[in-house]
């Protein structure tokens, strides 16, 4: 499978999913899984450098997905990654209505709600940073995902 497979077919509809349900602790697990693993296959496909190229791009954006995608697999992430992570320990954010919002955890001007995580001494929205990863890997690696449509996920 190319890289440009491998999106289309997995990444574009998950992360389509985690848009659609932006409050889904499974969808948004899923999207930062799939999105990351598209290093191997653009690994497999001869490039080099990706995690160096990702990283410079966003560091904080790519740490959370890798935290995110390892803490989920393996309950909690170990010392090697610069944001910890512990599977559930993300929250669930109600979008900015009265009566559903939350102070301290809802955005104001949020319609539709999501996912956040803490990252050092605030916290992120994660259906954000998985599109905008998503689209990092795109303007780094053109080659392979210039054809994919990852500005509709």
């Amino acid at each position: 499978m190319t890289p440009a497979e491998y999106v289309n077919e997995i990444v574009q509809p998950t992360v389509r999913e985690f848009r659609d349900e932006r409050r889904s602790r499974r969808r948004a697990y899923l999207a930062c899984i799939v999105v990351f693993h598209i290093i191997d296959y653009l690994k497999n496909a001869g490039e080099k450098d990706v995690w160096r190229k990702l990283k410079q791009a966003n560091p904080d954006i790519f740490e959370l997905v890798r935290s995110i995608c390892d803490g989920s697999k393996h309950f909690e992430t170990n010392a090697k990654h610069a944001v910890h992570f512990r599977a559930g320990s993300d929250w669930d954010r109600p979008p900015a209505f009265a009566g559903i919002m939350r102070a301290g955890v809802s955005f104001l001007g949020d319609t539709k709600g999501g996912r956040s995580a803490k990252v050092r001494d605030g916290s992120m929205d994660l259906y954000g940073c998985v599109k905008t990863l998503a689209l990092i890997f795109q303007q780094k690696f053109p080659a392979h995902l210039s054809r994919c449509d990852l500005n509709n996920c």
